[in-house]
């Protein structure tokens, strides 16, 4: 082959590397924008359930509801969410005793389910509800026909009321 056939012959494969570049690219940025997401929905996921299982502890203690608040208030601040009681936070806890009737705090619009099971007289359950809206989740994949942003954090956690002496 000659030198001037050589030429040809790599003009032709890089033109072939551009192409394949330009039909995979957008494929790669989408599922790196997925990774991104799905990654940071993990995270907000975590600290709702250590929110929740931080105040079924603190509950636990026989502790009043104030103090349940201020403990769940904290760990949701390490990702910048507030357990704030005002319409349209996007954030509510609900404190239930087996022998008590449940205490509700934050957000009166946010619909929460609490799970059926009935608890025993000396059990504990918080759960917590958290609104995507109400958090730093920033929705990227909705350009792309896939959006998150209408669901909601449900965790709940169970313990035993400890003893008091």
């Amino acid at each position: 082959m000659t030198n001037r056939g050589r030429k040809h012959a790599l003009r032709r494969r890089r033109g072939v590397i551009t192409l394949e570049l330009i039909l995979v690219m957008p494929v790669l940025v989408i599922m790196l924008v997925a990774m991104v997401e799905y990654t940071t929905l993990m995270i907000l996921q975590s600290t709702v359930t250590h929110a929740a299982t931080v105040g079924a502890r603190e509950a636990g203690k026989i502790a009043d509801i104030d103090e349940v608040v201020e403990a769940v208030t904290v760990v949701l601040g390490a990702n910048c969410i507030a357990l704030d009681d005002a319409e349209g936070s996007g954030t509510k806890m609900i404190l239930e005793s087996g022998d008590e009737l449940p205490i509700q705090f934050g957000d009166p619009a946010l619909e929460c389910d609490v799970p059926e099971i009935p608890l025993q007289p000396d059990e504990v359950r918080v759960t917590i509800c958290v609104a995507l809206t109400a958090t730093p989740f920033c929705d990227a994949l909705r350009s792309f026909g896939f959006s998150l942003f209408d669901k909601r954090l449900e965790i709940s956690s169970l313990v035993k009321k400890e003893l008091q002496q």
